[in-house]
């Protein structure tokens, strides 16, 4: 049997696994690079564990902790808080769009499930004092689907662009991947849309679907009762100068991103680099302490960015990419297909994926199959990474499955079909405007 048909059959078992998630998703990942590296010929064993020491693997790792330090200090509950106690909190759709802007800023360059399980408490708090004008139920979904939106705003705001980019570093002659704010050009209207969604249709839509005059519209929610948290007790016993520099280090780190991409200091900075200095900063001044920091670390996703290089190398090597390739290719019209066809195309079907499977291990599955595609054609598979690999990956607004941003929202007491009928349509939305403008703002 051809190695190309080898990898093929592994890739489909491996979709198949992430999508049923009957064992993890590391695992999963894990185990597909295993067996690409042992069957296929093609592959060195070395190339199985290789991704492990990549400099995306070591700048997850290291932005995790930058990202948990404003957790840990207590700056980011300050931050929220501000904000929550202000004039705004007087007025449910202002403050809805003030939350979903919030939501959207922060987990562009933090932790999107971080984000939202900081906001969740602070939303119940405010409701708690509003007196029936702020309503949790109406406020933390929005705030869940924002921060899920909001993580495609850089490189580092969600997992799936940083795995498509260290599917692309492995390419020759692409060895420096993406820029912090590449995919943020595209990204800053889709954002815009959102917040506009949820200041009109989508609070339109929530009162519409969540009934809150209905008596058993609180049914389930945990937060409908919950009132002001220790978060602010807890806070203050911390020294301020820990969340002080745990603030200072990570706008340090975004300028030493934006560095990188400038040639003087390529030499000397990448984004592995920066995020270990971030964290060794962090832990040695004792504002993160170093086995509970490792102890909370994110493995499953760093173990998954690491085996999905791996994999994706055993698709390139094997050529089961470019049969994958030139048959979508030949779908397309072959080898006089539209490129905006293509992209278009593989938006639609990645945003339609992503709701009901991993948006990490969908990055996996489709980056390399369209850097094949562009190999095929001749063009730059950049604008391929970004739009596919990086933006739609992360447009899983649909359902509560799709992202964990959205899943971590459920105990608000919703149901699946609350999703289905208020982020589906911005799903539609967001879809359909990716696919127009993605080719006009990244051209071949």
């Amino acid at each position: 049997m051809p190695s190309s048909t080898i990898a093929i059959i592994i890739t489909v078992i491996t979709i198949i696994s992430f999508i049923l998630e009957k064992i993890p998703l590391a695992m999963t990942a894990m185990i597909a690079s295993l067996a690409m590296g042992i069957i296929l010929p093609e592959m060195e064993l070395s190339d199985v564990y290789s991704g492990f020491s990549s400099s995306t693997v070591m700048m997850v790792a290291g932005m995790c902790i930058v990202g948990d330090a404003l957790f840990k200090t207590g700056m980011a509950n300050k931050i929220g808080k501000a904000i929550s106690n202000s004039a705004v909190a007087k007025n449910e759709r202002l403050f809805m769009i003030v939350v979903v802007i919030c939501c959207t800023v922060m987990s562009a360059f933090l932790s999107n499930s971080g984000t939202i399980a900081m906001w969740m408490p602070l939303i119940a708090a405010c409701a708690a004092k509003s007196h029936g004008l702020i309503r949790s139920k109406m406020i933390i979904m929005a705030a869940g689907i924002a921060a899920a939106i909001g993580g495609a705003g850089t490189l580092v705001g969600s997992s799936s662009q940083l795995t498509a980019n260290a599917i692309l570093v492995g390419y020759k002659g692409y060895e420096s991947g993406l820029g912090l704010f590449d995919q943020t050009k595209l990204m800053v209207p889709l954002c815009l849309i959102m917040i506009v969604y949820f200041g009109t249709v989508g609070y339109s839509l929530s009162k519409k679907v969540l009934k809150p005059e209905s008596p058993d519209f609180d049914k389930g929610n945990y937060y409908a009762t919950l009132a002001e948290q220790t978060d602010d007790a807890t806070a203050d016993q911390i020294p301020a100068w820990k969340g002080k520099l745990s603030v200072i280090v990570l706008f340090l780190c975004i300028l030493g991103f934006i560095l990188t991409s400038f040639a003087p200091f390529k030499p000397y900075l990448n984004v592995g680099i920066i995020g270990l200095l971030g964290a060794t900063v962090l832990i040695v001044s004792g504002c993160m302490p170093l086995k509970q920091t490792l102890a909370e670390m994110d493995w499953n996703t760093l173990v998954i960015l690491a085996a999905a290089q791996g994999f994706a190398k055993g698709l390139d090597v094997s050529g089961g990419g470019k049969v994958i390739a030139n048959f979508i290719l030949n779908l397309a019209g072959g080898e006089h297909a539209s490129t905006f066809v293509l992209m278009a195309a593989g938006i639609i079907v990645t945003t339609v994926l992503t709701n009901f499977m991993s948006n990490t291990a969908l990055a996996a599955m489709m980056t390399p199959i369209f850097m094949e595609i562009a190999m095929q054609m001749g063009v730059s598979p950049i604008p391929f990474v970004i739009a596919i690999g990086a933006i739609a990956t992360n447009l899983a607004c649909a359902t509560p499955v799709g992202t964990p941003a959205c899943t971590q929202t459920l105990p608000a007491g919703y149901k699946y079909m609350d999703y289905v009928k208020i982020g589906g349509p911005l799903c539609i939305i967001l879809m359909i405007v990716a696919a127009f403008l993605a080719p006009i703002i990244y051209p071949f």
